[in-house]
Parts: structure tokens; C-alpha cells; sequence
């Protein structure tokens, strides 16, 4: 696929809006990757389901000016309580580094009604945490950007009203399986759709790439899924695999910011450092490490440990190819395309991915 038409697609996906599992633009990017895989000439499913809906609305200010924010997902049901606020820094790391029910526990001993945590982040972004349902603390606690807390600092708890009302509603979300037709036990390709914000590097990108590789992979057996519920820890891919007997040849996992950029040190702008490929299960893990390294990916054969939805598929006795990372953008509102990806790198990197897949599909058949 050509460069502009990678980005263009990345592009696309990004303009759906906030991409979190229920919503009106998860329900239009489920409506777009059926419809670009059925122009690939694939056969689709539309897997959709029923899920708890958790959503909090309204507005948290300081002074009564309006601050940016992301509720903890499914903490706490009804009004935020009046009350002494808890204000804190959090440092989140890939997903997170801190125990929620620590801050919890610690706030509610103190005395505290709620929290407001600044999220830790090198430009002081906001970033988002995903949460497993049945996690929840029953506290409510509320993410802020990072460049909020000198000013958190200066303010008394008493000029900060949280203003927030939760919720919980029948919702609906699909995963996405097509198949190609072509006779033979099929390689699975798999990605997510969903998550915390624009998504541009950490989802667009993977699913640009694995369009790509559905277009180069044609004329082999294919089996794609595209998944909801990522930032409900991997709701919808562990809905799908739930007592599911696997009849494929081999996985293929695109996970986060496949073909994000980061900062080079010398004012421009290269592939992200922060990615990585595992694989396990293949006599040909050399071959495919060679073939991803133009991509810059870190190669990981046989890991002890996987990430993302790669723990998921790691539990399946199949060889396993799996790529991931984390952007300088990753989880924040400013990952957009012109932020965190360009052409030219998603075209490397669609081009060495596929070349690593084909070595892997290949020898999986042996």
C-alpha cells in the first residue's frame, strides 16, 4: 500500500473522535474496518454484544475554572459527594505504576471524599489508565494533566469542586472477524480498535498496518479480528476467545503504536525506541527478527512475559508474533497523526512487518 494512503488511513480512523468501547465512535470505526476489509474482497462478521456501560459526566474546576479530565472508569456510581479533596501526582508509567486502591485506601483513611490525581507525563499530558471490570474501588478518582499540578499544589482542597455525576447503562460494542476464503487452515491478524482518546499511533497505526497486511497476504489463508473493549483490560478479545477452540495456523498480534514517532535528540523526529516484537513458537525466529529489523522494533524471542493483548493469545499453544509499544503520546489526547506517525514510517514498517509475517506464516506450516 502506498505511504499516503497508510497515513490517510490513520487519518480516518482519528477523525471518528475518542475511540472508548460504547461509544458513538466506536460504534462508526466498527462500521469502517468492516467495510474496508469487505473492499478487500473478505467475507465479515460483525460480532456485537451487550456490556455494562459505566460513564461519568460533567465538570471538575479549580476556582471555577474548567480543567481538563478523565474519570477513573468505573469507580464509583451517583454524584461525587461534597467534601476535602485528595491531591496528588501519579506516576503511570505504561499503564500504570501505582496501586488505585492504595490512593484510595490512603485518601478515605485521611478523611478524604475524593481525588484528583495529576498524571505524570514529560509534556504534561493527561493520560489515560486502562481498568479491568471488577477492579473498582468504590472511591472516586479523577486523572488531571500533569502540567496541573503546580497549580493543584497552590490550591487549597476547598477550590477544587469535582462536579461529576457516574452512571451505569446497558451499552453495545463488536469485535470485527472477516475471513479471506482461500482454502487451508487460516493465520490469524489481529488488532484492537478501541481506546481512551483519538488513538492515532497507539490504534490508528496498527490497523493501517494490518490492512496492509491483509492486501499483501491475499493469496494465504487469512482469518482477521478486530477487537473492542481495550481499555477495559482486553474486554472484547476475552469475550471472544472465552471456551473458543482456535483452528488457526498461527497468530499475528498488531498492537499499540505499531509506526509512532518520538524525538531523535537532533530536532527531528524517528521511530519510536519504546517498541518491541516477541515472538514464540517459530524455527524461523531469526529470519522474522531480521525481517522486522528495518522497523526498529526491539526483538524479543521466546519472552517470559507478553504485553497488551499479547498476554491473551499467549495463553493459546500456537506460535505467537506480536508487536507493541508505547509513543511518546501513548493514552493522551494529543496523539494524534501528525503527532506520533508519518508516511514515511508507516511504510517502513508496514513493509517489514509484512516481510516478518510471511517467514512466520511460512514456517508455521512448516
Amino acid at each position: 500500500m502506498e505511504r499516503e494512503r497508510l497515513f490517510g488511513l490513520v487519518d480516518e480512523y482519528t477523525a471518528f473522535g475518542d475511540h472508548r468501547t460504547g461509544s458513538d465512535a466506536d460504534h462508526a470505526t466498527t462500521g469502517w474496518v468492516a467495510q474496508e476489509l469487505t473492499d478487500r474482497g473478505l467475507t465479515v462478521e460483525v460480532d456485537t454484544y451487550e456490556f455494562e456501560r459505566w460513564r461519568a459526566r460533567g465538570h471538575v474546576t479549580i476556582d471555577d475554572e474548567p480543567v481538563e479530565h478523565l474519570a477513573l472508569h468505573g469507580e464509583w456510581e451517583g454524584p461525587v459527594s461534597g467534601g476535602p479533596v485528595l491531591v496528588t501526582g501519579y506516576s503511570v508509567g505504561f499503564g500504570g505504576e501505582q496501586s488505585f486502591e492504595a490512593v484510595a485506601g490512603a485518601a478515605q483513611a485521611s478523611g478524604y471524599t475524593s481525588a484528583v490525581l495529576a498524571t505524570e507525563h514529560p509534556h504534561g499530558s493527561l493520560v489515560g489508565v486502562n481498568r479491568a471490570p471488577g477492579e473498582e474501588t468504590g472511591f472516586p478518582i479523577v486523572l488531571v494533566p500533569g502540567r496541573e499540578a503546580d497549580r493543584l499544589d497552590q490550591t487549597e482542597g476547598s477550590r477544587i469542586r469535582i462536579d461529576l455525576t457516574a452512571e451505569t447503562s446497558p451499552g453495545t460494542t463488536a469485535n470485527v472477524v472477516a475471513t479471506n476464503g482461500v482454502e487451508g487452515t487460516p493465520l490469524l491478524l489481529t488488532t484492537p480498535m478501541t481506546g481512551w482518546f483519538g488513538c492515532a499511533g497507539e490504534r490508528g497505526t496498527g490497523l493501517a498496518v494490518l490492512l496492509d497486511l491483509v492486501e499483501r497476504l491475499d493469496d494465504r489463508p487469512l482469518m482477521v479480528l478486530s477487537t473492542a473493549g481495550h481499555e477495559l483490560q482486553y474486554d472484547g478479545l476475552k469475550r471472544w476467545v472465552a471456551d473458543r477452540c482456535l483452528d488457526v495456523a498461527a497468530i499475528v498480534h498488531v498492537g499499540a503504536d505499531v509506526a509512532t514517532e518520538a524525538a531523535d535528540g537532533l530536532g527531528a523526529r524517528a521511530l519510536a525506541a519504546t517498541r518491541v516484537a516477541f515472538c514464540a513458537g517459530s524455527p524461523e525466529a531469526d529470519r522474522v527478527g531480521a525481517a522486522l529489523a528495518p522497523g526498529g522494533w526491539s526483538f524479543v524471542p521466546e519472552p517470559d512475559s507478553w504485553l497488551g493483548e499479547g498476554e491473551v493469545w499467549s495463553e493459546f499453544d500456537l506460535p505467537l508474533l506480536s508487536v507493541t509499544g508505547a509513543g511518546p503520546w501513548f493514552h493522551t489526547p494529543e496523539d494524534t497523526p501528525s503527532n506520533s506517525t508519518s508516511p514515511e514510517s508507516l511504510a517502513v514498517c508496514a513493509a517489514a512487518l509484512g516481510e516478518a509475517v510471511e517467514a512466520f506464516d511460512t514456517a508455521a506450516r512448516g
